[in-house]
């Protein structure tokens, strides 16, 4: 069975300016996040039923329409971040606009809907750029981009001969433009 999660969408031109910053700024002898893997996560769901999935698809629809007229202004990614116990290198933006987080609290808020277990912390914003990651350098270069954002998704997590590979099942635009 496949996991799940939500997550905001990067687009081509966003992804290549990751990687290069990734490949210029900090090239680490670690496992690297595919360029076409790298995403915002909104909410990890994990395994889903069919009817589980069916109305997290209808309440993502719902969360989408209810930014209605928000701005959705780009986000400044502006912080290096690691994770211990997994052993992620990532990039963050400090400041979450609100229509991140009001997106974020309604999809969290449609898992639990739907019987998903979701964690009781504060929304980090994020983008995994290593994995397995078990030394890091004396100083982080210090990022400073902003990626525009125009919609969200459903993925599935895929298995693969070369890896796992991230599959939109569903996605849902931020902005009518």
């Amino acid at each position: 069975m496949n996991r799940y999660f939500f997550a905001l969408n990067l687009s081509h031109k966003s992804k290549k300016q990751l990687i290069r910053w990734r490949d210029s700024e900090l090239p680490l002898p670690c496992q690297k996040v595919a360029e076409d893997n790298l995403h915002i996560t909104l909410s990890f769901l994990g395994q889903l039923t069919d009817g589980q999935k069916q109305l997290l698809l209808s309440g993502a629809q719902q969360a989408a329409e209810s930014l209605g007229e928000e701005t959705i202004t780009p986000l400044a990614i502006n912080r290096l971040g690691y994770f211990k116990r997994p052993k992620v290198l990532y990039l963050a933006n400090d400041d979450i606009p609100p229509w991140q987080n009001k997106l974020a609290s309604a999809l969290k808020t449609q898992a639990q809907n739907v019987g998903l277990h979701q964690e009781d912390r504060r929304y980090l914003s994020h983008i995994t750029l290593y994995r397995k990651v078990t030394g890091l350098p004396k100083e982080l270069p210090l990022p400073s981009m902003q990626i525009p954002v125009d919609r969200f998704s459903l993925f599935q997590s895929v298995s693969t001969e070369t890896g796992v590979r991230y599959q939109a099942v569903k996605t849902w635009r931020l902005t009518d433009n």
